[in-house]
């Protein structure tokens, strides 16, 4: 099994704890390059877990055998350590299915299309759509808006509504994204990586 379209990984410390996120770059004969935005790293070879962020796979989880080292390319500014990546065994694969939804809860900020303004509790969340709940009425097909911040990245999404339950003294809404553009879908699946990865590790 190889990575497909991957971009970003968090490298793990011996200890089991997130050392430092990496960006990855992947090369036509399977070589796997890191890239850290991380000053506090240190020449090291380590045997060690990294979880790669696979838009077409999944979380996938790896033992891999990584050699820290300067970055020596024109990014080094900005990404001061570099590391060649070799996988020695492929653990486990995370959400295969693009509608993997894991729980959550956030409040994020609304415009209907009629220009109306309220405040939905995002419940859980996939990079297909999204459950809210909130006082505001809306019917099947309506679209409304929002923005959020992703894996530092800042989202501006757009969704419609595809069912509707009575929740207490509001409306629970389950949505589909619509238009998501290919950084938004990726920041969206990176989060819910990371929210998955804290579910089995709590579990």
């Amino acid at each position: 099994m190889k990575l497909r379209d991957c971009d970003s990984c968090m490298v793990y410390g011996t200890d089991n704890r997130p050392l430092s996120r990496a960006r990855v770059e992947l090369a036509g004969n399977g070589a796997i390059r890191l890239f850290f935005n991380n000053f506090k790293l240190y020449s090291a070879r380590l045997r060690t877990f990294v979880d790669f962020y696979d838009i077409q796979q999944g979380l996938v989880r790896c033992f891999c055998e990584i050699l820290i080292q300067k970055n020596t390319y024109a990014s080094r500014m900005e990404e001061p350590w570099m590391a060649d990546c070799q996988i020695l065994e492929i653990y486990d694969v995370y959400q295969r299915q693009q509608d993997l939804r894991v729980k959550t809860q956030f409040s994020i900020d609304c415009r209907t299309t009629d220009n109306e303004f309220f405040v939905g509790s995002v419940r859980n969340l996939s990079a297909g759509g999204l459950y809210i709940i909130t006082g505001q009425a809306m019917k099947e097909g309506d679209i409304f808006f929002f923005s959020h911040r992703f894996d530092d990245v800042q989202c501006y999404l757009k969704a419609q509504v595809l069912r509707i339950k009575l929740v207490g003294s509001g409306f629970g809404y389950g949505c589909k994204f619509l238009g998501l553009s290919g950084n938004e879908e990726a920041a969206v699946r990176k989060y819910v990586f990371a929210k998955q990865i804290e579910k089995s590790r709590q579990g």
